[in-house]
């Protein structure tokens, strides 16, 4: 199962909503909310870079840029208007992201 395919189950929106929501007034739900997004931002660096040095992103794209924007389409599907999120929804997002990147939209 996909990370999208589970956010967008029953299961991961309530984990997602709650960790969310939460992480503004306890400080526990805050303190796991920025290791799993710290560790997904860590995580893009890597590939972007690579990304960069192949020439297939202009030099200054933001890592962390490309996965909030990557992720945010995805996050809305599912914390605020409670859609599924499904291939076809990542690959647009995907599509767009890569898009924006590679016009230097995301430096």
């Amino acid at each position: 199962m996909s990370r999208a395919s589970w956010a967008a189950g029953p299961s991961g929106s309530a984990v997602l909503a709650v960790l969310l929501s939460d992480a503004v007034r306890v400080p526990a739900m805050a303190e796991v909310r920025a290791r799993i997004f710290d560790d997904r931002l860590r995580r893009a660096e890597p590939v972007v870079r690579r990304a960069v040095e192949r020439g297939q992103l202009p030099p200054g794209t933001d890592p962390a840029e490309v996965i909030k924007n990557l992720a945010a389409p995805l996050y809305f599907r599912v914390l605020i208007t409670a859609e599924r999120v499904d291939g076809v929804a990542a690959d647009r997002a995907a599509t767009a992201v890569l898009a924006a990147a590679r016009n230097g939209g995301l430096a």
